[in-house]
């Protein structure tokens, strides 16, 4: 599970690389490994819930990263369609191939920003189930409020 969630996080930075050429926006912050379920098993209560909050703060990190990297994408989107509707307002010779370009440069830019939300949600499902795979054995109300 750690492995293929490594792997997941590599493929998604590297397919988005080409997709960053044309604006600021870097690459996408990669997603924390989250430990399976599997690996809660032959720990301690103690060890399990100290690597369940460890795992939460690497996952709120990883969740702050993404808010100014979709902001960034949002924003070249922005730009991207205001500088289609000047090329659509003063059209010449050029404005076509433009346009392209930039429709292209948006829907990569789309593409990203769906792939963090797919990740991310991959991310939170993962952590909820580690979550939840640690109150089945931990009393601690500060960890797990409400026994599943």
């Amino acid at each position: 599970m750690l492995k293929s969630c490594c792997f997941a996080a590599a493929m998604i930075a590297a397919a988005s690389g080409p997709a960053f050429a044309a604006n600021d926006c870097g690459s996408a912050p990669l997603a924390p490994a989250i430990p399976g379920t599997s690996d809660l098993s032959g720990k301690t209560v103690e060890a399990g819930r100290a690597e369940v909050v460890d795992t939460y703060h690497q996952v709120k990190i990883y969740q702050a990263a993404l808010k100014p990297f979709r902001a960034c994408l949002l924003a070249a989107a922005s730009g991207d369609k205001a500088s289609i509707a000047d090329a659509q307002a003063k059209p010449d010779k050029d404005s076509k191939s433009k346009i392209a370009a930039l429709q292209q440069e948006m829907d990569d830019m789309q593409k990203a920003y769906d792939k963090t939300v797919d990740t991310e949600t991959q991310v939170a499902t993962d952590f909820n189930n580690l979550h939840t795979a640690q109150c089945v054995k931990d009393t601690d109300p500060k960890i797990c409020p409400k026994k599943p």
